[in-house]
């Protein structure tokens, strides 16, 4: 099982991750689709407003695919004490 300081440091390079992708985001929407009204969004509040739609999304996107780890975690641990079970009735 996780620890509580593990997820505290997945959330926290998460949301560095998703700091730096919306300020990627700002600047690909600036650049590649050449639409220079956009460089407004460059202040601090159109920073946070990106931050708030990518942050969440990429917690979802770690749920989903944590979700499967569960599974196997799961499957690994009934494994296990399958065997240990069995070594202790030998």
């Amino acid at each position: 099982m996780k620890s509580l300081h593990l997820i505290k440091k997945q959330v926290l390079i998460l949301l560095v991750f998703a700091i730096l992708m919306s300020i990627f985001a700002i600047i690909h929407g600036i650049f590649f689709d050449l639409d220079f009204n956009e460089v407004k969004r460059l202040t601090i509040e159109g920073l946070f407003i990106t931050l708030i739609i990518i942050f969440p999304a990429l917690l979802f996107l770690e749920w989903i695919f944590d979700i499967n780890n569960k599974k196997k975690f799961e499957e690994v641990e009934s494994r296990l004490n399958k065997i240990e079970k069995r070594l202790k009735r030998s």
